[in-house]
């Protein structure tokens, strides 16, 4: 049962990154520094819980 937590935390992720993917083939004038942002933006709440400090 441990492991069903982290199978969504990664099929999240792989969500994510496919549909940053998908933006940024539809999108040409999108510049990586916006693609990180986004990305980073979206990430943060799944990494959030693993954050200790």
């Amino acid at each position: 049962m441990g492991k069903k937590p982290l199978q969504s935390e990664t099929e999240r992720f792989k969500q994510i990154l496919i549909e940053a993917y998908q933006r940024g083939e539809l999108s040409a004038n999108i510049t990586a520094k916006d693609m990180v942002q986004e990305l980073v933006h979206q990430l943060k709440p799944i990494f959030k819980g693993n954050n200790h400090k």
